[in-house]
């Protein structure tokens, strides 16, 4: 009996030997109120944890969260996995740890952990200390499932679902518990000096307590609070130092402080000193592409039950971290962006394409060559190798210089003077083919320019004053355009470039005398005046804040 007492006071274990041996054994005792103490509260998780002297619920930023804060899920930067054992410094004493984190950028971050203590080659005693010189094991262990979502505010809630089983060899006993853990965590985006790098933590160890009956009655695990505090302060360009504090409560009326402070240089490596609960500790870490090695040394409990050893942690940090999902999102966003809108584009070109041809093709039919030829100019600037908008072009085309060469024909055969009518023709042949070659490069006020000074030699040229008209109809649909891209450009608040884009509409704006015209005018004006009161308002902003 002596032995098993030995190892149940070194670990701070309040478990009554009616909880272990039924009723074959007696030993300590419980005052039945309080419940007894969970031996993993006695020993936490982590190598990290241990050299900053356990005050680490306010961060908890690793797989261990799920035995010290689940809220602190949220804050793993990337799936991870933690492996940590630790020699009890009693022999066939050891105690295990292993923790899996997955974050998701959306959906919370779910962790999952295993911890075991394991106690083998216990001689038997009975209550007289007599022995027969059989030994047995004792085996406690814990599942933890873990969930954490932020929500606002920098607050982040989450929770731990725990299985607790424990059994002795020596009787056959197995005995499986559930429990829960609640925790949250607060981290504010402060931007002020002071309060930037803030994090505060709480967490309810069995906020829904385990109920062990190895017994003929049902004992509960004790509850434990932990109430921290951590501060961020950066130190020079790349270096940062976390301060830690946290105070912890336990239900039997058992309080403790711990305080742990850890120094970082640019993610390569760390150094921590800690004080848990008066009793030092310290350690060290490093890191190397995707393996973090941590190691602390200090006592494992506060009673110096077991002195003072060493301990290492080993965390596997996979996948991408969330800055880089973030990342890869924004790129897989703007590249779908960039699809939606190349499909848009394409879809809205073979719109224009399928309009444009079917309005050259019924010009065409009403023989109205010039505007059939405009359009199906259009269709080839869409689609160069389109044959057929191709044909009809140059088919269009055809027509317009046989109609244009029959009117001068005529012209000069009814001319008094034929000289004098051949002269006039060859200038305005002139006049026509410049026209034509700067209405095909979208030139439409010079082209108009052009046509309008041949219909003055001939006032009467049906070919002349068609070539005009559409040339007016085509820059009344540019001036149109460039007036819908500047109210584009102004509701993104692009007032400069929506600005210029209206200066070049208002001096391609056609015959100011015509009534749609005069209205196309007006309407580039109060365009105008909204985006310079607009300016000024920004501007007057601008000056106010600096004065403030």
């Amino acid at each position: 009996m002596s032995k098993i007492r030995k190892i149940i006071r070194q670990m701070s274990i309040s478990i009554t030997l009616t909880l272990l041996m039924g009723t074959h054994i007696t030993g300590l005792a419980q005052d039945g109120k309080a419940g007894l103490q969970n031996p993993l509260h006695e020993l936490g998780a982590g190598a990290r944890a241990f050299s900053l002297g356990r005050a680490y619920v306010a961060m908890a930023d690793d797989p261990s969260a799920v035995y010290w804060n689940p809220a602190g899920l949220e804050y793993v930067p990337r799936m991870s996995f933690t492996l940590f054992r630790s020699p009890l410094a009693l022999a066939g004493v050891s105690y295990d740890f292993l923790g899996f984190v997955f974050p998701t950028l959306q959906l919370g971050s779910v962790g999952v952990g295993y911890s075991r203590i394991g106690v083998s080659d216990i001689l038997f005693t009975d209550e007289f200390n007599a022995t027969d010189g059989s030994m047995f094991s004792y085996d406690y262990s814990e599942i933890y499932i873990a969930y954490a979502k932020k929500i606002w505010w920098g607050l982040t809630p989450g929770l731990t679902f725990k299985v607790n089983q424990q059994s002795i060899s020596l009787t056959g006993q197995d005995n499986s518990a559930f429990g829960l853990d609640a925790g949250l965590m607060y981290r504010p985006d402060f931007q002020n000096g002071i309060l930037s790098g803030i994090s505060l933590g709480f967490h309810y160890q069995n906020l829904i307590k385990p109920e062990l009956n190895f017994s003929a009655n049902k004992d509960s695990l004790a509850s434990q609070m932990s109430i921290g505090l951590m501060k961020g302060i950066p130190v020079g360009l790349s270096g940062r130092l976390n301060v830690l504090l946290s105070y912890v409560q336990i239900e039997n009326g058992t309080s403790a402080f711990h305080t742990g402070a850890e120094y970082q240089f640019q993610n390569l490596g760390n150094i921590r000193v800690g004080f848990d609960n008066n009793t030092p500790s310290f350690g060290a870490g490093v890191e190397y592409k995707f393996v973090n090695i941590d190691y602390a040394f200090g006592n494992l409990s506060t009673d110096n039950a077991f002195s003072a050893s060493h301990r290492f942690s080993v965390t596997f940090n996979l996948g991408k971290s969330r800055e880089e999902k973030i990342l890869q999102a924004d790129e897989n966003r703007i590249a779908r962006e960039k699809e939606l809108v190349e499909s848009t584009k394409s879809q809205e070109r073979q719109r224009r394409i399928a309009e444009s041809m079917q309005r050259g093709k019924d010009y065409l039919d009403n023989s109205n060559y010039f505007e059939a030829s405009v359009e199906f100019q259009r269709v080839i600037q869409d689609d160069p190798f389109n044959t057929t908008a191709q044909a009809l072009f140059d088919s269009s085309q055809g027509f317009i210089e046989r109609e244009f060469e029959k009117r001068q024909e005529e012209a000069i055969a009814q001319a008094v003077d034929a000289g004098m009518a051949a002269q006039t023709q060859q200038q305005i042949n002139i006049y026509f083919e410049r026209g034509r070659n700067l209405l095909q490069n979208k030139q439409y006020t010079d082209a108009l320019m052009q046509f309008n000074q041949a219909l003055e030699l001939r006032p009467d040229d049906p070919v002349l004053t068609e070539a005009a008209n559409s040339t007016k109809r085509q820059l009344s649909e540019e001036v149109r355009t460039l007036v819908q891209d500047a109210r584009q450009k102004f509701r993104l608040g692009n007032y400069s470039d929506a600005l210029q884009v209206l200066s070049e509409a208002l001096i391609l704006s056609p015959d100011p005398d015509q009534p749609a015209s005069q209205a196309l005018r007006d309407e580039i004006n109060t365009l105008t005046r909204r985006i310079r009161l607009q300016q000024f308002l920004i501007r007057g902003l601008a000056m106010l804040r600096a004065e403030e």
